[in-house]
Parts: C-alpha cells; structure tokens; sequence
C-alpha cells in the first residue's frame, strides 16, 4: 500500500478546482484585491496545508497539487491555457509546490532547532573546531531504516534540508528573517535568478 497520500492530494486538487470554477464564474463582479483573498482562502491554503507530509513523495502526485496551483495563477490573472505559466507564479511571487513543502520543512526545521523544548529539539552536532560555522546549529542526520518512507520523515529529511542551508541563513535568530532568506533561496532556485 505504502504512503502515497494519493486519496488526499485527490481530494485536494477535486476540492480546489471546484472552488476555483465558482471563483472564475464571479471572477468579473470582484475588484483583483477580493479574488486573490478567494484564490488563497480556497485554493492555496488548501495546497499548503500541512504540506510537509507531503516531501518526498513522488513527482507524479506533486505535479496534480502544481497543476491547480497553475490553474489558481491563470484565474487570479485572467490568463489562458497557452500563456507560459513560469512567468506567472514568478509575477505573482509563487514558489513552485514542491518548493513550498521545502520551505515548509525548513520552517518547522527551524522551530525544532530555536524555538522548541530540549525532549522535542532535533538531535545536532557540535563541531570541534572553532570557525565562525561553527556557531551555525547543524543537524544530526538519522539513517531511515525504510529506504522510501524513511527517507521522509522529519527526523531524517529536515536534517539534511537544514544543512544544505547557507550558514548566514542557519545563524538568523528571528523567524520572519529566516522565512524571507529562505523564500528567496528557493525563489532563485525555482526560477532560475
């Protein structure tokens, strides 16, 4: 059977285009501000919504939640099947999904490390010698004992999701600075900047 979240992402993509049909039948009577509070009210919080679940899972069941994220760019704006959606989601400041379950993973990475009691933190490594890095919290990573669904699981993915960060971004102390550093790394991933 295995973890393939497929009923779910089926549910949420089902959901998230019937709202987006009622959101493009009255799309013409709102003012732009108003659909967009629409578009992620009822399609984008649904994508986004314990996304974390959802690392590493194949790029068939990604690309379901990427195509009504595409969808939900094209209706915010006015947009057809043929416009290249690249330079939508890079105007409307959209990260891509499976790079919104990165930032996702980072973000919670980052609670365990700063913000969570010592029984719940996630094991790190000390480094021996003294370099500025060093002050750099890394993490320990835990082999998985199941190759597929091992591999996602917090305890072994947020490790290595965290140590792949730049130092000066592992070392930010405030969240809101943390979030805006790694939405741009993965924005310049993404699109390629």
């Amino acid at each position: 059977i295995g973890l393939t979240f497929h009923d779910h992402i089926s549910k949420i993509v089902s959901v998230g285009f019937y709202h987006l049909r009622c959101i493009a039948s009255i799309k013409k009577y709102l003012p732009h501000e108003s659909l967009a509070a629409l578009v992620h009210a009822f399609v984008t919080s649904r994508i986004d919504f314990c996304n974390s679940i959802l690392y590493g899972l194949p790029s068939i069941e990604i690309t379901r939640l990427q195509k009504l994220q595409n969808q939900a760019a094209r209706v915010l704006t006015n947009s057809t099947r043929r416009d290249h959606i690249t330079p939508i989601l890079r105007e409307l400041h959209w990260l891509p999904v499976h790079q919104r379950i990165r930032y996702k993973m980072l973000t919670l990475a980052y609670r365990a490390v700063h913000n969570t009691p010592a029984y719940l933190a996630l094991p790190s490594r000390s480094n021996i010698r003294h370099t500025r890095s060093s002050t750099a919290p890394t993490l320990e990573r835990r082999n998985a004992k199941k190759r597929s669904a091992g591999d996602r699981t917090f305890s072994v993915a947020a490790p290595c999701l965290w140590n792949a960060l730049p130092v000066a971004v592992r070392v930010i102390h405030d969240l809101h600075k943390f979030q805006q550093s790694i939405k741009s790394i993965l924005f310049r991933e993404a699109f390629g900047l």
